[in-house]
């Protein structure tokens, strides 16, 4: 009897282990700057497994001085889905983290643009870590879970975005140039 169970029991414990994940389809979103002088909207491109290749598109507004927003020219974004972060600074700077469906796959895991819609540098794991250090991260079937989710925040007046990885570092976007710098913060984990 326990010859016959010790295959289904393997089975249900690889089937629990196995890290699957799933996602809610993208929905336009909008995001203000600090001060509300900027606002992103952006609209998401073709969903994953699609056979159309439009990527996510950044619509940009300003504030004039007769307090309306004001349409800039849009400009489609790396991101073959969706980002999953967005952020706009005070002077119009965009950044975006991960695609939708796949966090920290590919080369839109960070990308900055500037005000026009210019790719400032988009970045994948591998320029931003070593390889031992991308082992580390964890992996689901869709992504490889780098970051602290919770823990990002745009300091527009400093011009950077930063953000908590799990494995313990402060990782600081300058988003005039798209350089990255790594700070360990004392804790792992988020």
């Amino acid at each position: 009897m326990l010859g016959k169970l010790a295959p289904l029991a393997l089975s249900l414990f690889l089937a629990t282990s196995a890290s699957a994940d799933s996602w809610s389809s993208p929905q336009t979103t909008a995001q203000a700057s600090p001060s509300g002088q900027h606002v992103v909207r952006v609209l998401p491109g073709a969903p994953r497994g699609a056979t159309a290749t439009t990527t996510a598109t950044a619509i940009m507004y300003r504030l004039d001085a007769a307090g309306d927003y004001v349409r800039q020219p849009s400009f489609q974004l790396l991101n073959p889905v969706a980002p999953v972060f967005v952020a706009v600074s005070d002077a119009g700077d965009l950044v975006t983290l991960d695609d939708w469906h796949s966090v920290g796959v590919g080369n839109a895991v960070v990308v900055v643009y500037s005000p026009q819609g210019r790719v400032v540098r988009n970045l994948g794991l591998a320029d931003i870590y070593a390889p031992q250090e991308i082992a580390k991260f964890s992996e689901s079937v869709s992504s490889v879970w780098w970051r602290c989710h919770a823990q990002t925040r745009l300091n527009s007046r400093a011009g950077t975005l930063e953000l908590m990885d799990v494995l313990g570092f402060v990782v600081t976007v300058r988003l005039k140039t798209g350089e990255v710098s790594r700070e360990p913060s004392g804790k792992t984990g988020c």
